[in-house]
This record gives structure tokens, C-alpha cells and sequence, in this order.
């Protein structure tokens, strides 16, 4: 629906929206941290089209552990330091990535469908940022340890 109208079209119906100045979102913590939504089209966040959310990963956990049929992924460190363990499970290639947000070079991570991955804090707690042009399906998240 969005998607066929223009620019201008979407930029003048946001303008003559009510805007919203504070998005609320509910945390879900677990043992591990928590995870929060932030903007995303499953929430009509105009003008945004993306998915996003806020992970803590607590020292020395891990979080995620799964893989998607459909979605693809981006992540970025946010702060400390999280090891991103990936394996694809049909060719069972293997890829780690250290993820320091002290870096001096900000690293954003692809993950593609079919590619199980798992996020683990070091040392420290973790912070990262996901987002995703869709947003969470259950049916779409299967687990999978590596």
C-alpha cells in the first residue's frame, strides 16, 4: 500500500499526521538480557520501513541461537565486546566475527536466510542493534545451536 505511493505523497501524509513524540516499547528480559523493538513497520512508524531492535546479551551469555528461513539480518556493536558465531546449515560453512564497539571502524554484519547464528557477550555485557526489513515471525525463527 505504502510502497506505491511516492515520496512526496508519503512525506506530505506524515506532515498532516499527529506526530508522535515518544514510542513506547516493551522490553523482554530473560536470563540472558533483554531484547526491545525499536521503529518498525509492524508498528505503522512512519516513515520508517525497516525493523529494528535493541539487544543486551548479560556477561558471558549467549542469545539468538537460531536461523531464519526468509528474514535477513544486519547487526552492529553498540558497546562491549559480543562474539557473532554464524554456520550455514546447508553447506555447514562456519564464520566468526569479534564485534568491539570500541573499534575504530563501526562493523555491520550481514546475516542471510539459512545462516544459524548465535551472539555471545565477552567478559562484559553487550549491546547490539539488529534490523531487518521484516519483522519477527515465529514460524520464520528456528532454533539451532552451534
Amino acid at each position: 500500500m505504502d510502497d506505491k505511493r511516492t515520496d512526496e505523497e508519503n512525506s506530505k501524509r506524515f506532515r498532516n499526521r499527529k506526530m508522535k513524540f515518544v514510542l513506547r516499547r516493551k522490553k523482554h528480559f530473560s536470563q540472558s538480557g533483554f531484547l526491545a523493538e525499536l521503529v518498525s513497520s509492524k508498528y505503522r512508524d512512519e516513515p520508517f520501513k525497516i525493523h529494528s531492535y535493541l539487544v543486551k546479551i548479560n556477561a558471558n551469555f549467549t542469545r539468538a541461537e537460531h536461523y531464519h528461513k526468509s528474514k535477513k539480518e544486519w547487526i552492529t556493536p553498540l558497546f562491549g565486546k559480543a562474539l557473532l558465531k554464524m554456520k550455514n546449515i546447508k553447506t555447514k560453512r562456519r564464520k566468526k566475527y569479534l564485534l568491539d564497539a570500541r573499534n575504530r571502524e563501526q562493523k555491520i554484519i550481514y546475516i542471510p536466510p539459512y545462516w544459524a547464528h548465535s551472539i555471545k557477550a565477552v567478559n562484559s555485557d553487550s549491546g547490539i542493534l539488529v534490523f531487518s526489513l521484516t519483522p519477527e515471525n515465529k514460524q520464520d525463527t528456528i532454533p539451532y545451536k552451534i
